[in-house]
């Protein structure tokens, strides 16, 4: 047997606590476990946005470096795969007679043009869960010998008997802090019970399958040990099982409070027990709405009652749990006006943020069978995004995301849950077309959105807000309500810049903060009609647990 060097490559979407490269730690480890022969293995990591060349110099010296019988590694997602390509057809050039092997979900959905009998550059390409079929790959090269096929098919994995890829220590780096940016992802389980015809899911195992007791209780504590930041669980559907959900909130509320914690999950499926759960724990959620339509809904395999969405929501809202939703345009059977509505229900239930997408037809969905039936139009090449359908067509595809760049914009980064519905109230619109003339208010500056910001001045996106608000309180008449609008806004923009960026703000009031804020004032016309104003300057500056707030009289 020969010596080899494992090196797996791993092509971000972006930098940030969540650019973790745990699908090659997770193969790495069952390599280590399994494999009999001297062996390394190295984790190389980039960003997409980095030019293929620049990726190939960096593997290219690193496989030099590394001795033995190279086998190099390529992860393929919709968002990286021209790039991981082009990377790995420089290194067969430049490397013949290595040995390049490809895996993820695209090459699960997608294999075509892969392989280097169908002109690709990878020797082997894994389909399916990768770890076993890995492992088999690399028994042959070892022996001197290629693969007797190109194309492997990954077996469905015993989540329990796999090994961690966090107590391996090839995560290790990924957990502390660096270039501002630390954290991790915990994947608890695979397998999804769910069907939405537009998610790889849909024709994936449906079982769930969980890793054991004792490798929880093991990477838990290395992530305390480890004094993680943040932990981000990977499971489709965290709250899938009511039992076993309970079970682990109670576990990371009695040793893990320090760590934020991040979930996703199905709303239908939670409980009161859950939602003070998650509160207790500070847990953020994302949350799969996609639709409010419950005829499109249906058509996706997901069956909406909005009444019990709703109720659900509002659990998470009484229990003061931040969580964030999912709206998805372009799905079959929606329009222009159905995805406004879908805006306005999302809206209405308080969210943190507002996660807006354009539908991707992923290549290996139940969706991507059904395309011509729905008239639909998308990119061949990824991202897979849909250009028009029979209900949605492109100039309307174009305006839905228009408006989602305006939520983006303005309620997202503009931090605008804690007051847009009290403020959108006087307006009498509805939050989609509120986002409509903040679009169309934004175009008007004749320069691209951001360049209207200042990166000196922490609070320029609040200014371009407020400048919003006086233009459209002054065309319905109603500029007599801008004194409270103006406190309610920069107050709390000064609270947010407190408690997430660590910024002392000083602001001047027209009214007494607590008669603004300190009764749950929601109406500002009766607010204005029976209070007095009481001008005053606030401080706001972080504390220890929440911004601390001083009041002087001016």
């Amino acid at each position: 047997m020969n010596d080899i060097s494992l090196i797996f490559v791993s092509i971000h979407c972006e930098q940030g606590p969540e650019a973790v490269p745990l699908g090659a730690a997770t193969v790495a480890s069952y390599v280590d476990q399994n494999i009999a022969l001297k062996h390394s293995v190295h984790l190389m990591e980039a960003i997409v946005d980095e030019p293929p060349s620049r990726i190939f110099d960096r593997l290219s010296r690193l496989s030099t470096s590394v001795g033995g019988r190279p086998v190099v590694g390529f992860s393929l997602y919709s968002w990286n795969r021209n790039l991981a390509v082009a990377v790995a057809r420089m290194y067969a050039q430049a490397h013949p007679g290595s040995l390049l092997v490809a895996g993820g979900p695209e090459v699960t959905a997608r294999p075509i043009g892969l392989d280097k009998e169908a002109g690709g550059p990878f020797s082997v390409i894994v389909q399916g869960e990768g770890e076993s079929a890995l492992f088999q790959v690399l028994q042959a090269w070892s022996n001197g010998q290629f693969p007797s096929q190109s194309r492997v098919l990954g077996m469905t994995e015993d989540l329990a008997a796999l090994p961690s890829p966090w107590l391996s220590g090839y995560l290790d780096a990924s957990v502390i802090k660096k270039d501002g940016f630390a954290g991790a992802l915990w994947e608890l389980a695979r397998g999804c019970p769910y069907t939405c015809t537009y998610c790889y899911e849909s024709k994936g195992n449906h079982r769930l399958r969980y890793i054991s007791e004792e490798r929880f209780e093991r990477e838990l504590e290395y992530f305390i040990a480890k004094n993680a930041s943040s932990v981000f669980v990977l499971d489709p559907t965290f709250n899938a099982n009511n039992k076993r959900t309970l079970q682990i909130l109670d576990r990371l509320i009695e040793k893990a409070t320090d760590i934020h914690w991040h979930f996703e999950i199905r709303a239908e499926l939670l409980n009161r027990d859950q939602a003070r759960r998650f509160a207790q724990l500070g847990a953020s959620l994302q949350i799969g709405l996609q639709t409010a339509d419950p005829e499109v809904s249906a058509r996706v395999g997901r069956p909406l009652d909005r009444s019990k969405f709703k109720q659900k929501i509002d659990l998470l809202n009484q229990e003061g749990v931040v969580f964030g939703l999912d709206l998805m345009y372009g799905l079959p059977g929606d329009t222009l006006k159905g995805f406004m509505d879908s805006l306005d229900f999302a809206i209405e239930l308080y969210p943190n943020h507002l996660d807006i997408f354009r539908l991707a037809v992923l290549p290996g969905t139940v969706l991507a069978d059904q395309a011509a039936e729905y008239l639909m139009v998308y990119e061949p090449e990824p991202p897979y995004a849909l250009i028009s359908s029979s209900t949605f067509p492109r100039e309307d595809m174009n305006a839905a995301d228009r408006l989602s760049r305006s939520v983006d914009f303005f309620y997202n980064k503009g931090r605008a849950v804690a007051w847009f519905n009290q403020v959108l109230y006087p307006l009498k619109m509805g939050p989609s077309r509120f986002f409509q003339r903040f679009a169309d208010f934004m175009d008007a500056q004749r320069k691209p959105w951001d360049a209207n910001l200042d990166p000196q001045y922490p609070a320029s996106r609040e200014a371009l807000i407020l400048k919003f608000l006086d233009t459209l309180y002054e065309q319905q008449k109603i500029d007599y309500l801008l004194p409270a609008v103006w406190d309610v806004v920069r107050f709390h923009g000064a609270w947010a810049r407190a408690l997430a960026e660590g910024i002392t703000t000083t602001i001047d009031c027209n009214y007494d903060p607590d008669q603004l804020f300190g009764s749950g004032i929601v109406d500002l016309e009766e607010f204005s009609a029976l209070a007095d104003m009481h001008p005053c300057r606030i401080r706001v500056q972080p504390g220890k647990m929440e911004p601390e707030v001083h009041i002087y009289d001016t």
